[in-house]
């Protein structure tokens, strides 16, 4: 899916881009503008799904932009940002067909909540597309039957179509050769293939319950499952995880092991889930846990190895405690990466400060420095470092005039100026609040060590 954000403000549409890991939602395209009528004609020439726009801008306003996906009856669904100010703007713009509206500054968790009944209002009414088979994604499809993302199950929909009326039966050869491989493709045909999966030591696969009795005559050492119907989820769920894992579950195993959802920012934490798995005791619902953890894994890192997720999801799985710290390990990495851009930003800002600690140094100033508003730049600081960008500068300002009171032979004054404070007397008084001592008492302590 397709997420446009417009907002005449740099710093928005850069906070905005970074805010979320919007995969886990389904968007794997972002578009941004800082030009309302650039945004108008990007909703003209290609599908939006999901447009976050400012409601006042100038010369066309996200008012504006509404009336034009309504005029035109596109069906892309829109969150508009407003200012305490504006909520009479944000009022009409509900009128006008908006899912919803936020606050400035906007908060993540209304963020995730906005674009999680955007998603479902998506599925409600997205038509059921045809089918692409050259763009068919076995694996994905196995894992939108198995999961919980509701975004991933609709982009499988015109599948999961085409395959009802069929009963398929689950298959595994344990020990195959590359033989055993092409009998079973052939068997299966240049579409049904893609559910065909080579995971270690393991051939496992979705078959047509019309060819299931002969390839289990033709394959030695084959098994096949009781058919059953792809789209009934339920029953595709409880053979899967019975066939392939030995687990009885049922539709009560999976009630509150995903709160909040698992499109949520939450599963960016590798800490998340393993607090949420250590709380889990029994063996079936680790394994039902860890399925929803290689969907993230798997919808999340660009760099992903079908054949290891594979691996996880037909062996390892067995023994989830045993797979469990390699998925956390692999979280922790794919959050990593997606911190880098926003930690950078922060390393730039740090550095600036370091390097200009005689300056103002300014909430306004540093925002210029990072291209973001002052009040995005100071929370994402905050959300970064755990510490105020305030207490940031105090204390480093502190530390080198702790570092020039033991080196130099600076006045105490002078060394007061160069870490950016005007007036000796307050200094002193914050000197002595993060020391103990006077800077006066502090070096001649120093001195006599």
């Amino acid at each position: 899916m397709r997420l446009l954000i417009v907002d005449d403000g740099h710093y928005v549409v850069e906070y905005m881009k970074h805010l979320l890991d919007w995969k886990t939602f389904g968007i794997d395209q972002i578009e941004t503008t800082t030009n309302s009528i650039e945004a108008r004609d990007m909703l003209n020439r290609s599908q939006i799904d999901i447009l976050i726009t400012d409601i006042r801008m100038p010369e066309v306003s996200g008012i504006d932009l509404l009336q034009h996906i309504h005029k035109h009856s596109l069906p892309t669904k829109v969150i508009i940002l407003s200012g305490y100010s504006q909520f009479e703007y944000a009022q009409q713009g509900i009128r006008l067909g908006a899912l919803d509206y936020l606050l400035k500054p906007v908060d993540k968790d209304d963020v995730e909540k906005a674009m999680s009944k955007a998603i479902k209002n998506i599925i409600k009414t997205r038509p059921i597309q045809p089918v692409a088979w050259e763009n068919f994604d076995g694996l994905g499809y196995l894992l939108s039957l198995l999961g919980e993302n509701e975004a991933l199950r609709k982009e499988f929909d015109a599948y999961t179509e085409f395959f009802r009326g069929h009963r398929f039966c689950c298959f595994k050869v344990e020990g195959f050769t590359q033989e055993h491989v092409e009998s079973l493709q052939r068997a299966v045909g240049d579409k049904l293939d893609r559910l065909v999966w080579a995971a270690g030591t393991q051939l496992a696969a979705f078959v047509p319950e019309e060819v299931a009795g002969e390839l289990t005559t033709q394959l030695d050492h084959s098994v096949v499952s009781p058919p059953f119907s792809l789209t009934d989820r339920k029953v595709t769920r409880q053979m899967f995880y019975g066939f392939f894992l030995s687990e009885d579950v049922h539709y009560d195993d999976f009630i509150g092991l995903f709160n909040p959802s698992p499109s949520c920012g939450e599963w960016e934490s590798a800490g998340n889930i393993i607090k949420k798995y250590e709380r889990i005791h029994l063996s079936k619902q680790k394994t039902i846990f860890l399925m929803e953890t290689i969907l993230y894994v798997y919808l999340a890192d660009k760099n992903r190895d079908a054949s290891e997720t594979a691996d996880w999801i037909f062996n390892r799985l067995r023994d989830p405690d045993e797979l469990w710290s390699t998925l956390t390990d692999r979280v922790s990495r794919i959050r990593n990466n997606k911190q880098m851009s926003i930690q950078t930003i922060v390393d730039k800002v740090q550095k600036y400060i370091k390097d200009h600690l005689s300056h103002g140094l300014s909430l306004d100033e540093l925002g210029k420095v990072a291209h973001l508003h002052p009040v995005y730049l100071s929370k994402l600081f905050k959300q970064e470092t755990g510490e105020n960008v305030s207490n940031y500068i105090s204390r480093k300002r502190l530390e080198k005039a702790s570092r020039l009171l033991q080196d130099s032979e600076l006045r105490v004054n002078d060394i007061a100026q160069m870490v950016g404070y005007k007036k000796n007397q307050y200094f002193i008084q914050l000197f002595k609040v993060e020391f103990g001592v006077t800077p006066y008492q502090y070096r001649r302590n120093m001195i006599h060590k």
